[in-house]
């Protein structure tokens, strides 16, 4: 499946395409493989560095060959790449799991992915269980935006397009990079999940310092927050006042309304289809 998906996200997008002869690849929450496996496919010269969370831990066997370094570990966990030089607070349950090493920082990519989902087999604390989601995104991304090489290009997993947080994302990335959005039209048919691809990032755009600094406190507040007196940040990126969201909706509503509406369509004539749809 997993390869299926990325043979055909990288046929509708050219996001594999480039001009290098040895382009660099990180691929997170990488396992089972199917994005690395499309990039040894298009790109066999390509160097290829991974993340993807431990099989005892509930993760994923990792199932393509070619991968020059793959850590195994949780994403969500490394501390030091969250919260650079605070560490967790005394008594944290996870104060043992915490990572302090911070892979591949030393490295610029020409593309990152990231496609990780939050794992049903995935044992973890009570105080992960609603927000895991987020933590995991928060992680991914703060990953990818340094560790990428100016101009570089990121695909990542999302959900309910509609959704005031989906948006925001959309709509800070479009400040900075390309996007198109790829929603695979079998197996993400009657779910929400699509994937952003943008392109061209421009990292020293001042929105991309403020993604970074707002994924680092919302990790930070979410893990943390039972555990220590910490001022909570937004839960979205922007706030959704009325005066922010006419202005959302004026600045970039019609681009959001043309990204959108291939992703709705497939997954509208997807349920038109299911018999659930017909019950009643």
């Amino acid at each position: 499946m997993t390869q299926n998906i990325g043979n055909d996200l990288a046929a509708a997008t050219g996001i594999l395409e480039f001009d290098c002869p040895c382009p660099r690849i990180l691929d997170l929450c990488m396992a089972p493989g199917g994005f690395s496996s499309t990039a040894r496919k298009y790109l066999p010269n390509s160097v290829i560095n991974a993340i993807t969370l431990p099989v005892e831990l509930g993760g994923y066997q990792v199932m393509v060959d070619g991968i020059q370094d793959i850590r195994y570990a949780d994403i969500t966990m490394y501390v030091e790449e969250m919260v650079p030089g605070e560490g967790a607070p005394v008594g944290h349950p996870d104060a043992g799991k915490f990572n302090i090493t911070r892979p591949f920082l030393q490295s610029q990519y020409d593309i990152v992915f990231c496609g990780g989902a939050v794992g049903k087999n995935h044992p973890r604390e009570e105080y992960r269980n609603d927000c895991e989601g987020s933590r995991l995104t928060s992680s991914q991304m703060v990953f990818a935006l340094g560790r990428l090489k100016p101009g570089g290009s990121l695909v990542l997993l999302l959900h309910r397009v509609e959704s005031w947080d989906t948006v925001c994302v959309l709509h800070a990335f479009n400040q900075f990079s390309d996007i198109q959005l790829f929603k695979h039209p079998v197996f993400h048919a009657i779910t929400s999940s699509f994937y952003m691809v943008a392109r061209n990032i421009n990292l020293e755009h001042g929105t991309v310092k403020h993604l970074i600094h707002y994924w680092r406190s919302l990790w930070k507040y979410l893990t943390f927050k039972e555990f220590s007196d910490i001022v909570p940040p937004s839960l979205s990126l922007y706030e959704p006042e009325p005066e922010l969201v006419r202005q959302l909706q004026d600045g970039f509503g019609g681009q959001f309304t043309e990204l959108a509406r291939p992703v709705w369509t497939i997954q509208a004539k997807a349920l038109r289809a299911q018999h659930f749809t017909h019950l009643f």
